[in-house]
């Protein structure tokens, strides 16, 4: 366990060191902690580990807002202090088990029936996956999401396929995909620049969120773009859609995929 006085101290830990959970203290002032909880959720490797928000009393807060910040669990001062150690340890043990669940996934990536250069699942793996997915859904009466990904068009990337930039930086980008989804998720690439994700037990609204966030972490990396010219950010479109009663899992991501489109007409 570690303790850093001020958030800079605590950036150098997060990046230096590996942890299964953290604790921001919120004191008065939550900005601080909202800073690097938001910092965390930009990196790759920081994404998936679980915070909580410590405060000093039961203040005025919006749960709404820091679980959109990233923020796993809130206590205070008011909390006994066993209870708090145990939830910080359940949060910490399950970061732990799920490391250990895509450490095994991470094995089969090499396997013939995965894409050959990101690793992630193959359209035809994926629509075969999804519709497995989609019975446990309607048989647990859960939710299923869809979301669909597509590289966005602009100057920089019509640059980047010059070359075949934008195909050098795919096996990084289905990477990092990959690391940024739950265990429980699932990432497939559809078409050169498109990606699916199938997301159980959640919502439309929140798969949107997730799928938002991961294309936020991914347009803050620089791709190289060749000698002689700036590198290149990837940013993605995004649709998402949420399975219907009786609807076939090919509707499903048929939905999503209407979804960007529809989203791109309006930018």
């Amino acid at each position: 366990m570690v303790a850093a006085p001020t958030p800079y101290t605590a950036f150098d830990f997060l990046h230096e060191s590996s942890f299964d959970a953290a604790v921001l203290w919120g004191a008065d002032d939550h900005a601080p902690a909202l800073s690097i909880a938001s910092g965390m959720k930009r990196n790759t490797r920081l994404y998936h580990i679980p915070l909580m928000l410590y405060l000093r009393g039961k203040n005025e807060i919006n749960l709404g807002e820091l679980f959109h910040r990233g923020f796993a669990d809130v206590a205070s001062s008011d909390t006994p202090e066993i209870e708090t150690a145990e939830r910080v340890l359940a949060l910490a043990q399950s970061h732990r088990r799920q490391l250990t669940i895509r450490k095994a996934l991470d094995s089969v990536r090499s396997l013939e029936i995965m894409d050959p250069s990101t690793g992630l699942f193959t359209a035809e793996l994926f629509a075969a996956h999804l519709g497995r997915v989609a019975e446990a859904s309607r048989a647990r009466r859960r939710p299923l999401s869809v979301c669909v990904l597509r590289v966005r068009e602009g100057d920089a990337v019509t640059l980047a396929r010059q070359g075949g930039w934008l195909d050098r930086a795919m096996p990084q980008i289905g990477a990092m995909i990959s690391r940024l989804v739950r265990v429980e998720d699932t990432a497939a690439r559809l078409a050169k620049e498109v990606f699916a994700l199938a997301l159980p037990a959640t919502r439309g609204e929140a798969a949107r969120l997730a799928a938002e966030r991961i294309a936020a972490v991914i347009g803050c990396t620089a791709f190289d773009a060749g000698p002689d010219r700036s590198p290149f950010v990837a940013e993605f479109d995004v649709g998402a859609a949420e399975l219907r009663p009786d609807e076939t899992p090919g509707l499903l991501l048929e939905r999503a995929s209407t979804d960007l489109f529809a989203k791109v007409g309006q930018l």
